[in-house]
């Protein structure tokens, strides 16, 4: 296996790995929700079984091809092999909003005491991390597949 596929390899474990933890909040929220019935647990029951079904299958797709190179550098970087920006603020501003829907449903979650506003801020939680992960998914992709010329004076060093 060659320097690249190693890398493709690693990008895909890793990218696997934080949507299993996504998708055990998912468990974790859809079990607190049935012990906990709320009066609309119909309505939040289908947001998180929808969000457990896009985590696999975006699992899924990640995993198939395995050793190939991944459509995301498409996405991430131009033509030339430069980063490409526009992407590159939306996940930042992707990744502000993860961690404000994170820190906010955590929040609300342990303040209020109806069981409604409980549920709601665990789909709240699970979409929040959702999302977070998915960003930093991208960042970990174009930390490990930049273009860095390999310069003479960086082995003297």
């Amino acid at each position: 296996m060659n320097f690249e596929e190693r890398k493709n390899v690693l990008y895909r474990l890793v990218a696997s790995f934080l949507l299993l933890i996504c998708f055990g909040l998912t468990f974790l929220s859809t079990f607190l929700t049935i012990k906990l019935k709320p009066e609309e647990m119909t309505m939040i029951l289908i947001s998180l079984i929808l969000t457990a079904g896009i985590i696999i299958l975006q699992t899924f797709f990640i995993l198939k091809g395995w050793k190939k190179e991944s459509n995301l550098y498409k996405i991430a970087f131009n033509d030339n092999k430069h980063v490409n920006n526009i992407p590159l603020i939306a996940v930042i501003v992707g990744t502000a909003l993860g961690l404000f829907l994170l820190a906010l449903s955590i929040s609300v979650y342990y303040i209020r005491e109806e069981l409604t506003i409980k549920c709601s801020m665990l789909v709240v939680m699970t979409i929040g991390g959702y999302l977070l992960a998915n960003c930093v998914i991208y960042l970990f992709y174009l930390i490990l597949f930049k273009n860095r010329p390999v310069d003479l004076k960086d082995f003297i060093k």
